[in-house]
């Protein structure tokens, strides 16, 4: 199917995209709509920061785009990263095992690893079963017409998401909105009261493979200078509480995301936040 592509500024008219950037606690102006028509003049819109649209380049987005039709969503615009993936690799001249990071939180929960563009890890319980329940307290969300619901966070506290075990009932922290990540570590304030007072709904699918996507482009190394370290190698935090710099590296992601693998073994994103 022939595409046209038409990539400019965000405007008001925009509000489906508006709304997910707010929730990213995002600039609009660092990101541009992309407007996909095929050949029987049916348009639809989606949405990419000015940073991947330089990195990929418009060429290949349009060369890896496909807009397809279903009767349950309608038309969905996807973009294919696996050949970018491949380009990468291979024109890597020095291959180099990547270094294993992850949050300290997930520590006893992590059954595979991978670096992709961006941290990947598949979750288990500590006795490695990979099937888990998601619950969560927040709000749920539908974006852009899509059929799963996004967890949010609700008017009263930050969006809060566990893994159960539903074999052996253990249940673990996979993302703490009032908690986890640069923004909550170091900016953002929250009412601790609230964030003890947050009680937990089952999410509404069978229990699954759960999947996280971590982002770690913060260079914390290079602005060390920035942080108040003592002479411990302690690290103040906003709340008051204090961390070695070590575990600030692993806990201080600025991304995450969470996915389910449905019944047709495909990944089904249900929570996406920016954390920096």
């Amino acid at each position: 199917m022939s595409l046209q592509f038409i990539f400019r500024e965000i405007s008001s008219a925009d509000t489906d995209i508006l709304h997910m950037i707010e929730l990213r606690k995002a600039n609009v102006e660092d990101y541009l709509c992309c407007e996909v028509t095929n050949e029987d003049g049916i348009t639809n819109t989606t949405w990419y920061s000015k940073e991947d649209v330089a990195l990929w380049g418009e060429d290949y987005i349009r060369a890896n785009t496909t807009m397809e039709y279903s009767d349950f969503t309608g038309w969905i615009i996807s973009l294919d990263l696996e050949p970018w993936n491949d380009m990468q690799e291979a024109s890597k001249k020095k291959k180099q095992a990547p270094c294993f990071q992850a949050p300290s939180w997930l520590e006893g929960h992590i059954k595979e690893w991978k670096q992709k563009r961006l941290t990947t890890v598949t979750l288990c319980s500590t006795s490695g079963n990979e099937w888990l329940e998601v619950w969560y307290y927040g709000d749920l969300l539908t974006i852009n017409g899509e059929p799963q619901l996004y967890i949010v966070p609700s008017y009263f506290a930050p969006e809060l998401v566990t893994a159960r075990d539903p074999e052996s009932g253990e249940e673990f922290v996979v993302f703490d909105g009032g908690r986890h990540g640069y923004d909550n570590m170091f900016c953002d304030e929250h009412d601790l009261d609230e964030l003890e007072r947050r009680t937990l709904k089952r999410y509404e699918i069978p229990a699954s493979k759960l999947i996280l996507e971590l982002g770690y482009s913060i260079d914390y190394e290079d602005e060390k200078e920035d942080f108040q370290v003592n002479e411990d190698g302690m690290v103040a935090l906003i709340n008051g509480e204090r961390m070695p710099w070590e575990q600030v590296k692993r806990d201080g992601i600025d991304y995450i995301a969470l996915y389910y693998v449905n019944e047709e073994g495909k990944q089904v994103q249900i929570l996406d936040n920016e954390l920096a």
